[in-house]
């Protein structure tokens, strides 16, 4: 919304404060669309402290979900210092700088991996295994390309959104060009998903089968109907509602992915031999 309705300068040259306020009085129309984007973050801060609490509160020291949530807290911190970045060097506006092309597709996947990390801290709260990298390479080379590919495509998009702000006149030639290729970028995309998925490498172990089979089907559906918000949005010449609508399907395929990866890596627990389970007890 922010790059969408050229509000990234709403607050001024000034960061963390908004206009020199921590809390702008009479915020309206850019001003009142970035210090919204702020204060959400803001909030995300406060949930990701409330969050580190519970978790090293409830499980110990080494397990997966505090590797997660660890993860998370550091991709946060990059999300705050790129956002700070756009506005403090002037990365805004009509600003067709390399800097703001590199940092706008930084930011794209810092905030994927973001989204990644607390869905796989999710996962793991809520009783899931940790996937294990190394149980199967061919496996694991499946949801890594599938992870690759997202970002390019996720990357590509961003920079064919700058453009679309830009506008022809002050577009550099590789955005003008994006806009042309990404489409073709995100089909290729889109189709290598679809072929990964319809192979039978991507199946839980054990009771998690059943969930991996849901999950495929879902990332399948959702690839669908991002082919045809994709489409909607040229046709429809990119307007603010449906670029928010595309992203946000970007962002639920993205999490169906990870936790179809995290599903498909995990390693079901190795059963304790009787005769160990009667050492110990005895």
């Amino acid at each position: 919304m922010v790059r969408a309705t050229d509000s990234g300068a709403g607050c001024g040259d000034s960061w963390p404060r908004c206009e020199g306020h921590i809390i702008p009085v009479s915020a309206s129309g850019a001003t009142l669309v970035e210090f919204t984007h702020r204060a959400m973050t803001f909030i995300l801060g406060v949930l990701l402290i409330a969050m580190v609490v519970i978790v090293f509160r409830r499980y110990a020291k080494g397990e997966p979900v505090r590797r997660a949530l660890g993860w998370s807290v550091g991709f946060f911190f990059g999300e705050v210092l790129i956002g700070a970045a756009l506005v403090l060097f002037g990365w805004v506006e009509d600003d067709a700088s390399v800097a703001r092309v590199v940092a706008v597709s930084v930011h794209l996947v810092n905030t994927f991996l973001l989204l990644g990390a607390l869905t796989l801290t999710a996962h793991l709260a809520s009783g899931g295994r940790a996937p294990d990298l190394s149980a199967d390479r061919t496996r694991t080379r499946s949801v890594l390309t599938g992870v690759v590919a997202l970002l390019i495509v996720g990357a590509s998009g961003a920079l064919n959104a700058l453009a679309d702000t830009l506008g022809d006149g002050a577009a550099p030639w590789l955005l003008y060009e994006l806009r042309v290729f990404h489409p073709l970028i995100a089909i290729a995309g889109g189709g290598l998903l679809l072929m990964l998925t319809q192979t039978r490498m991507f199946a839980g172990g054990g009771p998690s089968e059943g969930t991996a089979a849901r999950l495929r089907r879902s990332v399948q559906v959702t690839i669908a109907v991002q082919f045809a918000a994709g489409f909607l949005n040229i046709a429809l010449l990119t307007p603010v509602e449906t670029q928010v609508l595309h992203l946000l399907l970007a962002d639920v395929l993205w999490i169906l992915w990870v936790r179809l990866g995290a599903e498909s890596l995990s390693v079901p627990a190795t059963p304790t031999p009787i005769a160990e389970r009667r050492a110990v007890a005895a």
